[in-house]
């Protein structure tokens, strides 16, 4: 009986993902956070005369200098982790999803891993009642490989 409550709190797989790509077509400013209260004008020194004949002198800002902390933090981080660009991953996954035993979970989380051995890729598996043969992995990780 808890079982069957406890289940009707989690998410499923469709539900986490209409819930992301509703996010993505929020606009970005939803957190206004301290770089509200900057200026919302970048000045970029780009090397170019102005009519006067004088250079600017416009010290060259980061664009950077006016994102939060968590928001720094957040693409620091994304830029460290990411394994595989955005349209590799896609191919990737379409590729993945056409080996049998290969559900779209397991492809996300292959694709978001990108195992180098039988080894790891068993891990995406282990909670699967089946075995998977060795020539399935090495199916899988040839497609792995052609992605990189």
């Amino acid at each position: 009986m808890a079982g069957e409550e406890d289940s009707g709190k989690l998410l499923t797989h469709d539900e986490v993902r209409k819930i992301l790509e509703k996010s993505l077509k929020r606009p970005l400013s939803i957190y206004d956070g301290p770089e509200e209260a900057v200026p919302k004008t970048v000045v970029i020194d780009d090397g170019t005369v102005p009519e006067g004949g004088e250079p600017s002198e416009a010290p060259v800002q980061d664009p950077m200098d006016k994102v939060s902390f968590e928001k720094r933090a957040t693409l620091d981080h994304v830029r460290n982790f990411t394994r595989i660009e955005s349209k590799k991953a896609q191919a990737l996954i379409k590729e993945l999803l056409k080996i049998d035993r290969v559900t779209e979970p397991h492809a996300l989380k292959i694709a978001e891993l990108m195992p180098r051995d039988e080894t790891e890729l068993r891990t995406v598996f282990a909670k699967e009642r089946y075995t998977i043969e060795p020539e399935e992995l090495k199916k899988m990780l040839d497609v792995i490989d052609s992605h990189r």
